[in-house]
């Protein structure tokens, strides 16, 4: 018998987690909301109540929704004597890169909002089941994978300034290895809480509070007024048909499904070539005004709406959930690198997203006020000609994302390739002028000076996590090694 749900994901215990719920009688919806909260201890330099994200929402038989949860300004400004916001250098590698952290980075985070959002709309099964999974995973532990061991490599800077983070993160002094077993103390009863206090417990009641008392104390901009007036929203998506599908991407605030609609537009203009596409939308469209506009040229009948500037995130994870029913769901959220502050009594680390240099290019501390900040992040959904689902996908990668994301999908409809084929299909990308490729890429590198060939998997090109169905209604699902993703059918 073909198996008839999947799960794709960036962590494998994030996966058995939703499979349990599936296998339990619960739909897609049901499966992510138990695997997000289990994400804020399988995936932390990801996931946590202080982060935030995107889902595209498929009901079967009717049009997906997108569920935006992603973080917001503070409704005011105010002046500070203070500010804990500092600088932190980070080595990828292949640069060093500068972030800025501290409760003054902080913007208002979405996921709690999102995942009860989320329940109350699509849930068939009680809250307090769906938080089950993340409790039991609280009492034993996560032992730490391959990819959370070099994110908290990559971090180390960042978690060592809190005496709480460290406490989660170290072990005598020395940052967690790949094989060591992650303990949250406060996670436990921090679900506690929310089984009992709920969505308005967290926004409206004890944790507003400790976060506004610690702001004002320590120099930060969140107050309990920001909490109090922050909702999930349920947004239209944008709808483009695309050789007999639908794809469904993400509307403002997020930037990603624009640009994605912008690469198919241009992918028909030069006949499919990859090195001309994606340097066109690189070098021309900068910043999402010019990406309004052109959108507006290539898809007028799109309604796209976008307020302020980019932000490019980083720290951000993916996964996709398919039930029985033919519901789909594509999730997506992000911590950006983590403030360093963690909420008392939680383990919950709050988000950086007002300390991203993209976010603000006329410097920092000035945002706008009472705005959801933009985002590259772009989960993806694909319907069939029937209107029926037909693939769901998403990455990590920055201000990559999309670009990832739309290879993976052409080679898939376009080639006709397996899904597994597709993911791991080498990549190409342009990037400050010059052209990187993966080894093995087919392309035309005439025009660009500098090239540079990667012969290894690296977490530049993504990680795009898919579930796909087949016209004879096989399901395939498939994990990205670039980001040790996970999959499986059942």
């Amino acid at each position: 018998m073909k198996g008839q749900q999947a799960v794709s994901a960036g962590h494998e215990v994030t996966l058995e987690v939703a499979k349990e719920i599936l296998l339990g009688g619960g739909n897609a919806f049901d499966a992510s909301v138990a695997a997000g909260f289990a994400m804020f201890i399988t995936e932390p330099c990801m996931a946590s109540a202080g982060a935030g994200g995107f889902a595209m929402c498929h009901k079967a038989g009717e049009a997906p929704l997108m569920l935006d949860f992603f973080a917001q300004t503070p409704q005011q400004k105010p002046i500070l004597e203070k500010r804990d916001f500092y600088p932190i250098h980070v080595n990828f590698g292949i640069e060093v890169e500068t972030f800025h952290v501290g409760l003054a980075s902080a913007a208002v985070p979405g996921t709690i909002a999102g995942l009860y959002s989320m329940h109350r709309k699509f849930g068939t099964i009680p809250m307090d089941v769906l938080l089950q999974p993340a409790m039991e995973l609280a009492e034993t532990g996560v032992v730490l994978n391959t990819f959370q061991g070099i994110d908290l490599e990559l971090l180390e800077v960042i978690f060592r300034v809190d005496p709480s983070v460290r406490e989660v993160f170290f072990t005598n002094d020395v940052i967690k290895k790949e094989g060591e077993l992650l303990h949250m103390p406060h996670f436990g009863s921090f679900l506690d809480f929310l089984n009992h206090e709920g969505e308005k417990g967290f926004y409206k009641g004890e944790i507003s509070k400790i976060v506004a008392n610690a702001s004002v104390e320590r120099g930060g901009y969140l107050r309990r007024n920001d909490f109090e007036n922050y909702s999930a929203k349920w947004r239209k998506p944008l709808n483009i048909p695309w050789h007999n599908q639908e794809l469904y991407l993400p509307n403002g605030p997020s930037l990603g499904g624009a640009i994605m609609a912008l690469i198919f537009g241009y992918l028909d203009i030069f006949d499919g070539d990859w090195v001309k596409t994606i340097a066109q939308v690189k070098s021309r469209y900068q910043h999402p005004r010019d990406i309004c506009k052109r959108l507006e040229t290539l898809h007028p009948e799109l309604d796209f709406h976008m307020k302020g500037p980019e932000i490019s995130t980083k720290g951000t994870s993916h996964f996709n959930v398919v039930d029985k029913w033919g519901n789909a769901v594509s999730y997506t959220t992000s911590l950006g690198e983590g403030s360093g502050y963690f909420i008392p009594g939680t383990d919950m680390q709050l988000n950086n997203m007002m300390g991203e240099s993209f976010l603000l290019p006329d410097g920092f501390h000035s945002w706008t006020p009472d705005v959801r900040l933009n985002s590259m992040m772009t989960p993806t959904m694909v319907l069939d000609g029937d209107g029926k689902f037909s693939y769901a996908g998403g990455s990590g990668g920055a201000g990559r994302i999309p670009f990832m994301i739309a290879q993976v999908v052409k080679a898939l409809f376009d080639e006709k390739l397996s899904l597994e084929e597709a993911t791991q299909k080498a990549r190409i990308h342009v990037q400050e002028d010059v052209l990187h490729f993966e080894k093995g890429a087919l392309l035309n590198a005439d025009g660009f000076e500098k090239i540079k060939e990667w012969d290894y998997e690296s977490l530049f090109f993504g990680g795009v996590h898919s579930v796909f169905r087949g016209k004879d209604g096989h399901l395939e699902a498939a994990g990205d090694s670039r980001r040790y993703g996970v999959s499986e059918v059942f």
